[in-house]
């Protein structure tokens, strides 16, 4: 009963930690998949419309009921018309009339449609034939006006037919072809469709969505929820695709986030082990903004006059030269983990007369994982604690390959990005069970880029901010580009006071 009460309560809990505002940005981030499946239902509908178009010509006749007798009064004339209308359709339609309107049409045959309708409060009647011809359409028209007598006294014998509108050979068809038309109503109706689909499998999947959900789901502690911020600041940036920086030492960037990054470092020191100076930064999927956490983590602790060596060992996808605005030229961590460059002679100075250094990598390299799992990276890494209070490793994600587990052996302490929505809780607990495996202390998880409702008891946040391409893990040796970050602001490390 006490499981069963627990389920309950954590069904309602999942419910109420729901945010539709995450789903529809899961929607949107997924925008080209709507957009696929509507170009293909367009195109489909539309060759289909094509294809089994027929077009038809119609043309319209109208007929003067009246009675034999001149004395008939209109009521007379207007009830012959309304029974001569119920039954005008059958006779037209009937084999009799066909057969002679073929004799009339010979060697030609007439497989249209013929339709009667009286016009209301009035004695008039009017006739449409249907063909696929617009020519035999015309002539079986004719042909039934011809013998509209025989027709009329075949229904009833004291009833008149007389021609009040001729005929016509139609010059477009009744039937248009609307293919565009159908073809537009299936992108919009297929878009709604995935829409739906994509929301209900956002919210069916089983991610975390709140730091309550992270700390439900999660075989680890919460470390910080870092919030969403706004990667353009106006209208103009985002025409220009300008994006602002997302540093903390950036005027630009939001308090809260700023202090959401002091908060992880005192986390961070809180619950290093004794001794330790390696701090591993990883995720499970790309674009979960790990590397962006790294870089201001390595800021933050700079601003506290430690020597920092902020080490980028994502050499599938390096980011970090990207978010701090650098052209990187020259060695890097890849010729410093081989060997071929000594480490002191590739690490870099960050801004003037400040602690933190970089040894980054501008470009990706073939054999990546090597490389993590090579002597001379563990050479590299034990130079860098040798001589940094603390070293930040950046790493691939791990669902990218071996390399983060690799490096995590070398590291003190590892720390999980988990953005928000992103990951399966699986993947996240079967992750941390890897980096549990290794020599690393896994300090925790961060929740990251995280959109709550108004209702939110943690109050102000920001919206709009979005991480960086990280672009797709290919095949082995096979990466591509990174994600563009367009231009970031200045890049000198500012005080702890003056970076507001």
């Amino acid at each position: 009963m006490a499981e069963e009460k627990m389920t309950a309560q954590d069904e309602q809990i999942e419910l109420l930690s729901f945010d539709p505002i995450v789903a529809v940005l899961d929607v949107l981030r997924r925008w080209y998949l709507i957009a696929a499946v509507a170009l293909i239902a367009a195109m489909g509908v539309y060759t289909v419309t094509e294809l089994t178009y027929e077009p038809q010509y119609t043309t319209e006749t109208t007929f003067v009921v009246s009675m034999q007798e001149s004395s008939a009064s209109v009521f007379q004339n207007l009830s012959a018309t309304s029974n001569l209308a119920t039954m005008f359709s059958e006779v037209l339609n009937s084999s009799l009339l066909r057969k002679t309107v073929n004799e009339s049409l010979a060697p030609e045959q007439f497989n249209g449609r013929i339709e009667a309708a009286a016009i209301a409060e009035t004695n008039l009647l009017t006739m449409r034939v249907t063909a696929s011809d617009p020519r035999i359409a015309f002539l079986a028209t004719q042909a039934i006006i011809d013998h509209h007598r025989e027709v009329s006294y075949q229904v009833m014998g004291d009833i008149v037919l007389e021609v009040l509108q001729q005929p016509r050979v139609p010059g477009a068809p009744s039937n248009p072809m609307r293919a565009l038309g159908n073809a537009k109503r299936a992108a919009l109706y297929s878009a709604i469709g995935m829409c739906a689909l994509l929301a209900a499998v956002s919210v069916m999947r089983d991610t975390v969505r709140s730091a309550q959900e992270a700390r439900r789901k999660l075989d680890c502690r919460v470390l910080a929820e870092i919030r969403h911020e706004r990667k353009y600041r106006t209208l103009r940036a985002l025409l220009r695709h300008k994006k602002t920086s997302i540093l903390i030492t950036n005027p630009l960037t939001s308090f809260s986030y700023t202090e959401t990054i002091r908060t992880l470092r005192r986390k961070i020191e809180q619950h290093m082990p004794d001794g330790g100076k390696t701090v591993l930064v990883t995720s499970v999927l790309e674009n979960e903004g790990k590397s962006t956490v790294a870089v201001n983590l390595a800021l933050s602790l700079a601003q506290k006059h430690q020597r920092v060596l902020l080490l980028d060992c994502d050499l599938r996808k390096p980011a970090c030269c990207k978010i701090l605005d650098l052209a990187w030229t020259g060695s890097g961590t890849a010729d410093a983990a081989r060997g071929i460059t000594e480490a002191q002679k590739a690490v870099r100075a960050y801004g003037e007369g400040r602690s933190l250094d970089l040894l980054l990598e501008a470009r990706s390299v073939h054999g990546s994982a090597e490389i993590a799992a090579s002597d001379s990276m563990a050479a590299l890494i034990a130079w860098a604690k040798a001589h940094y209070d603390v070293v930040i490793l950046d790493t691939p994600p791990m669902s990218a390959g071996p390399d983060a587990e690799c490096l995590a052996e070398l590291a003190d302490a590892a720390v999980l990005i988990v953005r928000q929505n992103q990951a399966e809780a699986k993947r996240l607990n079967a992750s941390l069970d890897a980096l549990y495996a290794t020599r690393a202390k896994v300090l925790g998880c961060v929740l990251n880029d995280c959109r709550e409702s108004a209702l939110s008891e943690q109050g102000n946040y920001h919206y709009g901010y979005g991480y960086g391409g990280y672009g797709k893990y290919g095949k082995y040796g096979k990466y591509g580009s990174y994600g563009a970050y367009g231009h970031y602001g200045e890049s000198s490390v500012k005080s702890e006071n003056g970076g507001q």
